[in-house]
């Protein structure tokens, strides 16, 4: 049985969500009385860079940290490794063949782990080119590179990512913070963020880390569905936040992790409509890979990003048979709202990971009112459609998806989130 999934078009979402300020200042208390003081300091719902402005830039890149805070972000999140001499960079993946040209630059270094490579040689790496052009020669920055491009203008919210592929990396983390003065929780001025909070999966790391920087805030990195309330009690003598996705809960499970002091970070949450559900619901921070949408939201502006000509009209994510199959496989159905024929050649889309990136082809033109379907796999180009050949699906069909419309010099169009029945 297919699976055809309508997203709100841009326009359509600007009256849906008018009101949400109204709604969210209304769900939005003041925070647990048990909470930090200085978090009164903070702006509400400060808007946290997952991996920077990681759909229109190259993640984890200063490309993309750099576009985060032209977008107005308050935090910058990113994932701590080390490389084999010790040196603390951001890179999310464990391995770099995804993200780098890792693969054509070290042919025999299979499988291109981060901590398999020297910081001379990660600089060697290409992490830009995989996004898009514009970006080659993007480099995997060091955490200290990154720390001194956000200095007094955002806070850092700092992953320590897979521990066990990183041995010390909560300890090197505390040195190069300590070296650049962030050794305590307190507010920055100017910006009214605290400066730095550090979260993980692993609990021995956190543990170690506060060893190292006890005033520094740490967040345990659970995500998905609220904690029951025995874990939340586990973690609160300890911890400052939990995270949890808005989608899988609700305002009453983020009211328990209030009750008990912590505060609560989403899940990424880019379209309009999660957005407007991690406010109505509570949450303290909004974690998103599209700042601009989130600021637009929170100022009870249009969050449309585009003029709205073009934009995702519905998803087939699970067609009748396999996903991968040719001709009828998984789609993005793009439309034209406007009254005249657009050209939409060299437009690009992605899913939620973001690790494949689809294009519209070359001679892509949408009619007035029209359609234009962007199939994932192989198939014959018609004038309203054109296939990528990619041979695996790349939509979740296990709980939903979030879909991303950009043009060919990577402005973000729209966006848009569904989830499954």
């Amino acid at each position: 049985m297919s699976r055809l999934h309508h997203l709100v078009p841009a326009l359509a979402a600007a009256a849906v969500l008018s009101a949400l300020p109204t709604l969210a200042s209304n769900a939005v208390g003041a925070p647990a009385p048990s909470a930090p003081t200085a978090k009164q300091d903070q702006p509400r719902n400060p808007v946290v860079a997952h991996r920077g402005a990681s759909r229109v830039a190259p993640e984890e890149t200063l490309a993309a940290y750099r576009a985060a805070i032209a977008e107005g972000a308050a935090v910058l999140e990113g994932d701590v490794q080390l490389t084999r001499d010790g040196v603390p960079v951001l890179v999310h993946d464990d391995t770099l063949d995804t993200t780098t040209d890792a693969e054509q630059v070290f042919p025999d270094r299979a499988p291109w782990r981060v901590g398999d490579l020297t910081l001379a040689e990660l600089k060697q790496l290409d992490a830009g080119s995989w996004v898009n052009e514009k970006y080659a020669g993007e480099r995997v920055p060091t955490l200290a590179e990154v720390l001194r491009l956000g200095r007094g203008r955002v806070g850092f919210n700092l992953e320590l990512k897979s521990p066990q592929n990183s041995p010390g990396v909560a300890t090197r983390l505390a040195e190069v913070l300590r070296a650049h003065g962030y050794t305590d929780d307190r507010v920055d001025r100017r910006t009214g963020m605290l400066r730095i909070a550090v979260h993980s999966r692993d609990e021995a790391a956190l543990h170690e880390f506060a060893g190292e920087l006890p005033y520094v805030r740490i967040s345990w990195l659970s995500g998905g569905a609220m904690l029951d309330d025995a874990r939340l009690a586990e973690l609160a003598p300890w911890t400052d936040a939990v995270y949890a996705s808005p989608t899988r809960t609700s305002a009453v499970d983020v009211d328990r992790a209030h009750a008990v002091g912590l505060e609560v970070y989403s899940d990424p949450v880019d379209s309009p409509a999660q957005i407007g559900m991690a406010l109505n619901q509570g949450y303290d921070y909004l974690v998103t890979n599209v700042p601009t949408v989130a600021r637009r939201v929170l100022a009870g502006r249009s969050p449309g990003i585009g003029a709205g000509r073009v934009v995702i009209d519905h998803v087939l994510e699970n067609p009748s048979g396999v996903d991968e199959q040719a001709e009828n496989g998984e789609y993005v159905a793009l439309r034209n709202t406007t009254a005249r024929p657009l050209d939409v050649s060299g437009y690009r889309l992605t899913d939620y990971a973001g690790n494949v990136w689809l294009t519209t082809g070359d001679d892509a033109v949408i009619g007035a009112g029209g359609l234009f379907k962007v199939y994932v796999n192989s198939g014959t180009d018609r004038p309203d459609a054109h296939y990528n050949g990619h041979p695996k699906g790349i939509f979740d069909n296990a709980g939903g998806d979030t879909v991303y419309l950009l043009d060919e010099d990577q402005r973000l169009l729209d966006v848009a989130s569904y989830l499954r029945p």
